[in-house]
């Protein structure tokens, strides 16, 4: 006999707007900032996904990805350094 919270571990998961996630995988949530997918789980019952993240300041969450709001993270394009510049001038 299955529980409402028997679950099993699964290797990976579409996720609308960001594509397959696999453990390891580094995601930004809105709130929680950036993570690090820990596990991707499936329950036995419902049929329904919940993914694991760890997060530096608010450690390990376990979110619904339908509603998480999860995105791949943002690489700030800050200014460029002194010597970003000075190698770039001679192109």
């Amino acid at each position: 006999m299955t529980h409402k919270l028997d679950a099993k571990e699964i290797n990976s998961l579409e996720i609308d707007g960001v594509g397959e996630v696999k453990t390891g995988m580094i995601l930004e949530h809105p709130m929680f900032g950036i993570g690090e997918v820990e596990a991707i789980f499936e329950f036995a019952k419902s049929g329904e996904n919940s993914i694991r993240l760890k997060f530096e300041k608010y450690g390990s969450k376990a979110l619904s990805p339908e509603y998480a709001k999860l995105s791949l993270p943002n690489k700030k394009e800050g200014k460029p350094s002194f010597w970003g510049n000075l190698f770039k001038r001679g192109k």
